[in-house]
């Protein structure tokens, strides 16, 4: 049987359309279902009206949860992993309090270390920083930066344009045994990935809402500044990561985010300077998002 949309290659699919207001089951070949798909969801992401057809449907998507639900509690192997790094601390100042020096309160910041990131996995990695959108996205990450805090241990992100915690990544300073650190940057892997984990098993419309709302202002902004435009690619990144995208490789979106300039200098031109580059950033986006769409895989787990 031949394709009933083409009529050249076979017939390797079903799929369902919309004809004269009633569903109709066509039998198609694999390019022209993937043909169908792409043009139904441009179509549902459209806000303006295409030339010759009826308005198009604004797609709005919120977040799902029931009002004051709390977030799922951080686990408590980051916080067991430098126990024994807050008692060490606890007794140093005990004993520099007994010794006659200076109180917490007046002791200088200690300096902190850098740690390096190059060894743990790539999927999780933006260079030298750690990317934490699950924790983000299922609302652990600032249970996650306090219990760090407490722990003498800092997750420094990044601020650009009047954003903070761009992209939700970040670089790891610490201060105390290297090992100490290997510990709990061990266990924040863990917890991120256990995230990444939740969001397709138990919260996929958490994430395709943020996938989705991303994919709509880059298909249709208007103003774009560089800091926005790098934290809409958050979750873009893991999307493409897991094959929910056609039109765009993980190869491309990091290419993308790797151009970004977040040194805000944009800030020091004049207001009509600044507009004019933003929206030339978002008449470029819209260009290169404008076919990227769910894959079928992505529309499985998001539609």
């Amino acid at each position: 049987m031949k394709c009933e949309i083409c009529k050249e290659k076979d017939a390797e699919t079903a799929i369902t359309v919309k004809k004269d207001g009633a569903d109709e089951e066509l039998y198609v070949c694999r390019e022209c279902a993937r043909k169908e798909s792409v043009r139904r969801q441009k179509k549902s992401q459209r806000t303006k009206k295409a030339s010759g057809q009826p308005p198009g449907v604004t797609l709005s998507v919120s977040r799902v949860g029931d009002d004051g639900e709390p977030p799922p509690p951080i686990v408590e192997a980051i916080m067991n992993a430098m126990s024994d790094f807050v008692s060490d601390l606890d007794k140093l100042s005990k004993k520099d309090g007994a010794a006659g020096g200076k109180s917490a309160g007046e002791k200088e910041k200690p300096d902190l270390a850098a740690f390096p990131l190059s060894r743990i996995p790539e999927e999780f990695r933006i260079g030298d920083m750690i990317h934490l959108e699950g924790l983000h996205l299922v609302g652990e990450l600032d249970a996650t930066k306090r219990a760090f805090e407490a722990m003498k241990v800092e997750l420094a992100g990044i601020e650009a344009d009047g954003l903070r915690d761009v992209g939700h990544v970040y670089r790891i300073r610490y201060t105390g045994a290297p090992e100490r650190a290997k510990r709990i940057v061990k266990d924040l892997v863990a917890q991120e990935r256990n995230a990444r984990q939740r969001l397709k098993s138990e919260l996929p419309r958490v994430f395709g809402d943020s996938l989705c709302r991303a994919l709509a202002v880059l298909k249709n902004c208007r103003l774009l500044s560089p800091a926005e435009q790098y934290d809409l690619l958050s979750p873009i990144r893991i999307a493409a990561r897991e094959g929910y995208l056609d039109g765009l490789t993980l190869v491309e979106v990091r290419a993308l985010a790797d151009g970004i300039d977040l040194s805000s200098r944009e800030d020091d031109l004049s207001d009509d300077d600044r507009d004019r580059i933003d929206a030339a950033r978002a008449d470029e986006m819209n260009r290169r998002f404008e076919d990227v769409v769910l894959s079928e895989r992505g529309e499985g787990m998001f539609l």
